[in-house]
């Protein structure tokens, strides 16, 4: 891919991805091609590679692969293994093994699934590798990187014959130094210890000659020597021989083993490639969790469609800090091909232009991008961008001559598959000046059919871009009470930079400030106001539109829950009428059975008078059973009347009648009653109140000290649970309790209305709300009463 200018990468910081990615990679080669990537102009190609990387994503989810994601490097030891008769030491063929391992379990899962991840496969279609190899190198080197006593009997013969050697030489030369120390020839503390390869004891340095042997050392005093008893001298010579026994059988072994490892190098050599490109899309991997990067659908047309886009490098740098950093998204495409960004400085601009620039280097470079599910990515064969101050002193150009020499390079170049992005168009020279220029310039780039996004405060380019096709306006937003920015994008209209308001707030004496609105005209200062006025329209109407949908979201939930109320009373009533109906039929059975009883019984007595008589009394007395028992009458009762609960003599005053409710007092206990179940009594109330609770038959106290302050309602129905926050109501209200819990959960709410009315308009209830949210929130209702 053509891009332009040549650090391109430092102004829209890939080189910090790079970066990461590099530190991602394992080996050496990965790096290599990590430090080589660059965006592609081939569609076909940034497919593949976008697969591979959603392949591995893939992969590393998935718990039951077995595929070892370490990547070492292969290649120092393949070369050096490369010449005949040369040989590895065993560390090396310890490392050597770690790739071998990792090729082998790659290769072996591409065997079995390697259909599942077709673009993964085709990276190693081609390389086959001896599944033995890895188990030939694990039989002769340990997991310490040291050849195996057991890579040869003559190796084993060696070394137990060294091991029984050196145990000698320690039992012989242990005497000799315990004699040492009785003679007082060494210190008391002196041990045994090793020069040269062999065996020795210090002595102190004026009784060397006192014990026969070879001095190998001495210390850096020169008050002891390290001695070597001549009675050893034969033993140790066997233990140096057997040394050499072994380093010869050592050797041998190794180059039997690079031998092996050789006839396989044409294919480890496939192999390492393999592994730097799998090192390298693991790398991709990783960065994208660290970015929270995804795969996006890229489409093989210019343009895009960028959602919740965000730019990783400013979002990195302000986890550390723990600042959110705003989405941005927008789009592109043939009918708005160009956007021209306005509003504040530190409004967001610049940090919108590098975040598209840098999402479409990386996603053309086969990185994931920070940007949400739904983006879909465009496809350019060219990015050119014109960010920041780019003077030149060698070239002795200053900061607009450098935009110049830019705008003339993006004239030449650009073409339809291009994308080009402008910081601060048209700055760095008198604004008539600059702002004609800048528009003859975009005006030729719009003609070229070019995508591109450019940042300005030029009224006349904010014009261009309504009046236009294919340009379009977008505005940073900012907060006009606040006067703070946004840092939100808003596509379709331009937006103002807030000079006077931000010189107001940073404390400019209002007379200069008025002097400035002058000096610019009424016209600039009418279409400034204009945005402004529009700008605070649009947040007042936002801000609406939110409270609505808000409340539309209540107003929905609420009869959800009505409808699911509605249902669950529906339910109810079929119930109690399939119950009544299944009811009805045992009564109509039983009467049934009962009648032909009686008939078979006075055909038995041959119609005696009185079995007759008796049988007919028993049908009777059936009958009564069903028949309907007349209408309780619900007294007349008003406030002020003294009246008693039906079967008790504690008498009480009507306070008010709703309609089959009766709120009476009973001494100091407000109670609500149906009216049914109160009778007028003749006189006041006299008995005192603790009286008439036992006359009533209820201890007061046991009830208080049994009095649970919370019951649960969660999982009845409708009727159930009605009736049984009434009665616990009327206990509280009789116990004398100031507040009361009712668990009835979330849900739908349904369980929680029916609470709300069977409270709402209860005399004794002062109020109803809801637990606090960390104890239960709006699943508990807590109700104090009165």
């Amino acid at each position: 891919m053509k891009t332009y200018p040549g650090d391109i990468e430092e102004k829209l910081g890939f080189d910090q991805i790079r970066d990461h990615l590099v530190r991602f990679c394992q080996s050496e080669r990965g790096e290599h091609l990590a430090l080589k990537a660059r965006p592609t102009e081939k569609y076909e190609v940034l497919v593949r590679w976008l697969q591979q990387v959603k392949e591995m994503i893939r992969l590393k989810g998935s718990s039951d692969e077995q595929v070892s994601f370490e990547f070492p490097d292969m290649d120092e030891y393949l070369v050096r293994i490369k010449v005949p008769g040369s040989f590895l030491d065993p560390q090396d063929f310890h490392e050597l093994k770690r790739g071998v391992n990792t090729l082998t379990s790659w290769v072996r899962f591409f065997h079995k699934k390697g259909e599942e991840y077709p673009e993964l496969f085709r990276l190693s279609e081609k390389i086959e590798i001896d599944p033995n190899l890895a188990i030939h190198i694990d039989k002769v080197i340990d997991d310490r990187g040291e050849v195996k006593d057991s890579a040869s009997q003559e190796l084993s013969d060696i070394r137990t014959k060294i091991s029984k050697s050196e145990r000698a030489v320690r039992s012989a030369i242990q005497k000799i130094l315990k004699k040492a120390k009785d003679d007082q020839l060494t210190d008391e503390d002196s041990t045994l210890t090793v020069r040269d390869g062999r065996l020795v004891i210090p002595v102190k340095a004026e009784h060397k000659k006192r014990i026969p042997g070879f001095v190998h050392d001495e210390s850096a005093t020169g008050q002891t020597v390290y001695l070597e008893p001549g009675a050893i001298l034969d033993l140790n010579n066997q233990v140096r021989e057997l040394k050499y026994a072994e380093k010869r059988e050592v050797i041998r072994i190794l180059i039997a083993l690079s031998d092996h490892v050789r006839a396989n190098l044409a294919d480890l050599t496939s192999g390492s490639d393999l592994l730097e490109k799998l090192d390298f899309i693991h790398a991709k991997v990783l960065l994208a969790d660290l970015i929270n990067g995804v795969v996006p659908e890229i489409e093989k047309t210019t343009g895009f469609s960028m959602v919740n886009a965000i730019h990783p490098i400013l979002d990195l740098s302000h986890q550390q800090s723990g600042k959110p950093v705003v989405p941005l998204t927008l789009s592109l495409d043939q009918d708005k091909r160009i956007l021209i960004i306005s509003g504040p400085n530190a409004g967001g601009k610049s940090v919108a232009l590098k975040t598209v620039g840098l999402l479409q280097y990386m996603i053309q470079t086969g990185l994931p991008v920070s940007v949400g599910e739904e983006t879909k990515m465009g496809f350019f064969t060219s990015v050119f961008i014109d960010i920041g101050d780019t003077q030149s002193i060698e070239d002795d150009l200053s900061t607009y001559s450098s935009h110049l020499t830019s705008m003339k390079f993006f004239l030449k170049e650009t073409d339809k598959k291009s994308l080009f992005l402008i910081d601060e168009f048209g700055k760095g020279t008198e604004p008539q000046f600059g702002g004609a220029i800048a528009e003859a310039v975009l005006t030729d780039l719009n003609r070229k059919k070019a995508f591109g996004i450019v940042t300005t405060h030029y009224q006349n380019l904010k014009k261009v871009g309504d009046e236009t096709p294919g340009l379009v306006n977008g505005a940073m937003k900012y907060d006009l009470d606040a006067l703070e920015p946004l840092f939100e994008l808003e596509v379709g209209k331009p937006g103002s930079s807030f000079a006077f308001e931000i010189a107001g707030k940073i404390g400019l004496p209002n007379e200069i400030i008025e002097s400035a609105r002058k000096k610019i005209g009424s016209s600039h200062v009418a279409y400034d106001q204009l945005l402004n006025q529009l700008e605070k329209e649009k947040a007042k109407f936002e801000k609406l539109s939110k409270k609505l949908e808000k409340d539309q979201a209540g107003i929905n939930q609420v009869r959800k829950d009505y409808e699911d109320l509605r249902a669950m009373l529906e339910e109810d009533k079929r119930r109690i009428i399939r119950e009544a109906k299944q009811e009805a039929n045992r009564i109509i059975e039983g009467a049934n059975k009962d009648v032909e009883r009686v008939i078979r019984e006075i055909k038995e007595s041959k119609a005696s008078k009185e079995r007759t008589k008796a049988a007919r009394e028993k049908l009777n007395q059936k009958k009564s059973q069903f028949e309907d028992k007349p209408a309780k009458k619900i007294p007349s009762l008003k406030a002020g009347d003294v009246v008693t609960v039906i079967g008790q003599d504690t008498t009480g005053t009507v306070q008010k009648i709703k309609g089959k409710q009766a709120e009476v007092i009973f001494g100091s206990l407000k109670s609500i009653i149906s009216v049914d179940k109160l009778q007028k009594a003749n006189a006041a109330p006299q008995i005192s109140y603790q009286k008439k609770v036992k006359r009533m038959g209820i201890d007061l106290s046991d009830k208080m000290a049994n009095f649970n302050h919370e019951i649960s309602i969660r999982g009845m129905r409708a009727d159930e649970a009605i009736n049984k926050v009434e009665s616990f109501i009327d206990e509280a209200l009789l116990i004398g309790v100031d507040e009361i819990r009712i668990v009835h959960g979330k849900g739908h709410g349904v369980l929680r209305e029916i609470v709300r009315n069977v409270s709402k308009g209860h005399p004794s209830i002062a109020s109803v709300e809801d637990e606090h949210a960390d104890r239960g929130g709006a699943g508990i209702s807590i109700l104090k009463l009165q």
